[in-house]
This record gives structure tokens, C-alpha cells and sequence, in this order.
């Protein structure tokens, strides 16, 4: 194996276990967001954001995380649906973004920002590394 193949090999694995790690913890972050004890452990002023948001943003939020996650396991495994399902990903989190902005939270708007960038990132990567 040459050095070459064995960098990208490395590359690869390490870029998918980032976006598996990435999007699962978007996941979790969804999961703790449905739980009325989930959101009770948020700061006060990230509970007002989720009890008021759209339910659209709500959707999107889901969508981007879980789109994100089976798009991170399908591009482990080579499948040609990873960069569909990241694409979807980033349209999910840039939606989510829209009512974010209002809400003047940077924290959260850093969050959605970074979301939508690696979506983006991830797609790229995924189409060049397909089967």
C-alpha cells in the first residue's frame, strides 16, 4: 500500500467519524429538545428559543440531524445516498437558522452556522468518495 492511498484511507475514516460523531450529537441535542426534562436543563433563554420557534424550524432541526447521521453511515460505508442525505442536511439547518437569527443567540447561531457548513464539507467529501 503506498503512502498516498494509505493517507486517504486514514482521511477518510477520519472525516466519516467526524461526521457520525457531528451528527449524533445533533441527534442527541433533537432528542433532549422533545423531553420536557430534557429542555428544563437548558439555560432560560435557550428554553424561550425552543418553546417559541416555528414548528417548521422544529421540523428542519430534525431533519438536519437525522439526515446528517444516516448520511455520516452511509458514507462509511461508500453509498452514493451520503450526499443526498448531507445535502438535505444543510437545507435542513439552514431553515432551522432563519428563526435563530432572530432570536440573537450566538450561540446558537454559531451552532446552526457550523452545522450548515459541515453539511456542506460533508456532501463535497461524500460525492468525491462514493463507490
Amino acid at each position: 500500500m503506498s503512502t498516498a492511498s494509505k493517507a486517504s484511507r486514514i482521511a477518510f475514516w477520519t472525516i466519516g467519524i467526524i461526521a457520525l460523531l457531528w451528527n449524533a450529537m445533533g441527534c442527541i441535542n433533537f432528542m433532549q429538545q422533545i423531553s420536557p426534562a430534557g429542555i428544563a436543563t437548558l439555560p432560560p433563554e435557550y428554553q424561550s428559543y425552543i418553546e417559541t420557534r416555528p414548528t417548521y424550524a422544529f421540523i428542519a432541526f430534525g431533519v438536519s440531524v437525522i439526515a446528517g447521521l444516516i448520511g455520516a453511515i452511509f458514507m462509511l460505508m461508500r453509498r452514493d445516498q451520503a450526499t443526498v442525505l448531507f445535502l438535505a442536511s444543510g437545507i435542513g439547518a439552514f431553515v432551522a437558522t432563519i428563526p435563530a437569527l432572530n432570536a440573537g443567540i450566538p450561540s446558537i447561531v454559531l451552532g446552526s452556522a457550523m452545522s450548515i457548513i459541515l453539511a456542506a464539507i460533508f456532501a463535497l467529501y461524500a460525492s468525491r468518495t462514493r463507490g
